[in-house]
């Protein structure tokens, strides 16, 4: 693995553990008030649709880039949970006693 290799797995790793404290939060919380709906879509859209460009590329050069990958999964994951998650307990109440 050369330089440039190490910091693109360094720097996808720290981009798709990024989003792991907010999930963590909203899961335990389940407080969505901060979170809007453009946001919301606008993150997970474009977490996908880059994806799917970064895998295209990949199956068609046959040159894969795993961090790239693991960032961009990892991502999905988080903000589509985010999403659901807007959607299953907006407007309800989430006081700390709720925990």
């Amino acid at each position: 693995m050369n330089m440039l290799e190490s910091i693109g797995w360094i720097r996808n790793i720290v981009l798709s553990i990024g989003v792991i404290p907010q999930v963590w939060q909203t899961w335990r919380t389940h407080d969505v008030s901060s979170f809007n709906w453009p946001f919301l879509l606008m993150w997970a859209g474009g977490v996908f649709l880059t994806f799917i460009y970064i895998a295209a590329g990949n199956l068609q050069s046959g040159e894969f880039q795993w961090p790239l990958w693991l960032n961009y999964l990892v991502n999905i994951l988080g903000t589509f949970y985010l999403v659901y998650a807007k959607a299953k307990y907006s407007g309800k109440n989430t006081t700390s006693s709720d925990k």
